[in-house]
């Protein structure tokens, strides 16, 4: 496989954070998270328009889109209605993920992002050659930097599905926000 891009998301919602350890029952031993970006913002929309385009020049089949249409998937899945005016990219590894806080490379995190909470993804654009039905780009998940908690049950494993059924968490995350200058959204990604 030949890498064709590294970079970092915009920041976005986490959906299905497996970063503690990684998924066994569907995804082969995998770390992986999701991130939710919010359509009509112009740095999202650009990201996700790059991405497909890289999947498209590597002769990927359009329904095996990296940057997910959050309203076509709630065409067709109730349950992720949630995701209407979104964009949903998914990024998985076999190796442990960085875990950082909002003060990047010198603050890491002791209590993995959950499903919920705020931040954003170093990553890796990987051209696949294998048969056509896995022909495209591949997205390997680097590093998670947590911006703010927002997840129910952060930082305990309290319950083990991750419902909806209570509000969400809005602490900000452990550690000194001060320590880059706070979560200025023009700040780069040079300290992550």
């Amino acid at each position: 496989m030949k890498t064709v891009e590294k970079g970092v998301t915009p920041r976005g919602t986490f959906q299905w954070a497996w970063l503690d350890k990684p998924d066994t029952k569907f995804d082969k031993s995998k770390y992986k998270v999701t991130i939710i970006l919010e359509k009509g913002v112009p740095e999202n929309d650009a990201f996700a328009k790059r991405l497909n385009d890289l999947h498209k020049a590597a002769k990927g089949n359009a329904e095996h889109r990296p940057a997910k249409d959050g309203d076509a998937l709630a065409e067709d899945d109730e349950k992720k209605e949630r995701f209407r005016g979104h964009w949903v990219v998914t990024f998985k590894t076999k190796n442990k993920p960085e875990l950082r806080g909002p003060g990047g490379k010198n603050d890491v995190l002791a209590v993995a992002p959950r499903s919920g909470d705020y931040g954003r993804v170093a990553y890796a654009v990987a051209e696949s050659g294998q048969g056509s039905a896995y022909r495209g780009v591949i997205l390997y998940l680097n590093a998670v930097q947590l911006l703010e908690r927002r997840a129910v049950s952060s930082g305990a494993d309290m319950f083990e599905d991750e419902s909806d059924e209570f509000g969400p968490d809005t602490a900000r995350a452990e550690s000194d926000p001060d320590v880059d200058g706070g979560t200025d959204p023009d700040d780069d990604a040079s300290d992550f």
